[in-house]
């Protein structure tokens, strides 16, 4: 965690993405139960007991989930979030957490990859275009911490962001 960035960055980049890959269940389990107030502890959690130096609101925080069946008829998890307004390059507008259904690949005869079940993606504020309007760009953020560009981003619109996720994965609505 960088503390001279923002609450809003590390929140994105470091917090969410370490508790969704590591505690998927338990955090659909708060999430479902507690909603806003479970988003909201993390939110503070940087400022009251990781000290982070540049604090944001979190107004304008929010959730929903979405369910979608993959064409091997697995059924997938997400939770879509919304982000305060980025002010800052790297910030974040959204963030879809995805859980997919456990599955194992046999390599050989007795190896057995366990494939990963959670992938984050954002839409990262990158700047402004000439126009004055955001250039964003969509990212995912792997286990490891990694923040990978995957493509140009969306206009910062929700369901716009939502489906171009839905395409990456190649799943349909």
């Amino acid at each position: 965690m960088d503390i001279k960035r923002s609450q809003h960055y590390n929140y994105t980049h470091e917090t969410l993405p370490i508790v969704w890959h590591k505690q998927n269940e338990d955090f659909l389990k708060y999430i479902d139960k507690d909603g806003i107030t479970f988003l909201r502890f993390w939110w503070k959690h940087l400022e009251n007991a990781l000290g982070v130096q540049i604090l944001s609101s979190s107004e304008g925080l929010g959730y929903q989930f979405k369910t979608v069946t993959a064409k091997n008829k697995d059924i997938v998890k997400l939770v879509l979030l919304t982000l305060p307004k980025p002010e800052t390059v790297g910030e974040v507008f959204y963030m879809v957490l995805v859980k997919v259904p456990e599955s194992r690949v046999f390599l050989a005869r007795f190896f057995l990859l366990k494939l990963p079940t959670t992938r984050v993606f954002s839409l990262e504020l990158e700047g402004q275009n000439e126009d004055g309007t955001p250039r964003t760009g969509i990212y995912e953020l792997t286990p490891r911490a990694r923040n990978i560009r995957i493509k140009n981003g969306t206009e910062p619109v929700l369901d716009t962001f939502y489906k171009e996720i839905l395409n990456v994965l190649k799943l349909e609505r």
